[in-house]
């Protein structure tokens, strides 16, 4: 085969990818629902845990891609020394979902530990369980834990379909399954909550009065 007909070959092939993942979009474009009301309204006292907000920075915001956020720090009331930095963004575009743990940490120079890394299972009275995926990074002799997990909502069956396929690349995964979407980021150093406890008891918590904020039709996922 002559160099020419490599390269048509090539950009047929290219095209037709294209054109099937666009189609793809198009066919699994879904709603994007709106929260039921404003994440500020998560109340500062969540058990025995008290919060206070924190500021975020223009630029933070920006890259984060957010439509509404809180940035707040809490309290054990039982163990003064015990405190958890939550960080709760929801975007209407779902873009926010670039931005996981796995992604920024590593970015800023921390390295995961996969040994003490592990999925835990969140549950509030009356309320759904949720799975988060507890992460351990460490920077030097510096250690965090981090509870995730995220949800989209206006997701159907076609678009988790659509995200086991393996044309869905990163990338296009969050064109063509993305609704709108919010991800809850619980961080622990992990000197003070080494098994996870406290983010249990603080997630219980938090679940109980995040969840009527949701729209009904979501999915909640976490990192595998």
């Amino acid at each position: 085969m002559t160099p020419l007909r490599r390269v048509v070959l090539c950009l047929g092939l290219l095209g037709s990818g294209v054109a099937a993942q666009a189609g793809l979009e198009r066919f699994t474009q879904c709603e994007r629902p709106d929260l039921k009301g404003k994440l500020a309204t998560i109340p500062m006292t969540l058990g025995n845990w008290v919060g206070r907000d924190e500021v975020v920075a223009d630029d933070i915001l920006e890259r984060s891609q957010t439509d509404d956020w809180i940035n707040r720090v809490y309290e054990d009331t039982t163990r003064p020394d015990r405190k958890l930095s939550l960080w709760i963004n929801y975007s209407k575009t779902g873009l926010n979902m670039r931005h996981s743990p796995e992604v920024c940490l590593p970015a800023g120079g921390w390295t995961k530990n996969e040994a003490a890394t592990r999925v835990i299972e969140l549950r509030a009275s009356g309320e759904p369980s949720v799975k988060t995926t507890r992460l351990v990074y460490s920077q030097g002799e510096l250690v965090q834990g981090i509870g995730f997990w995220y949800y989209i909502f206006g997701e159907g069956e076609v678009e988790r379909w659509v995200r086991r396929l393996p044309i869905t690349s990163r990338s296009s995964h969050g064109r063509t399954t993305r609704g709108s979407g919010l991800t809850v980021e619980v961080f622990c150093p992990g000197d003070v909550d080494p098994e996870g406890e406290a983010l249990k008891q603080f997630a219980a918590a938090l679940l109980a009065v995040l969840d009527p904020l949701l729209p009904s039709d979501r999915v909640a996922y976490h990192i595998p």
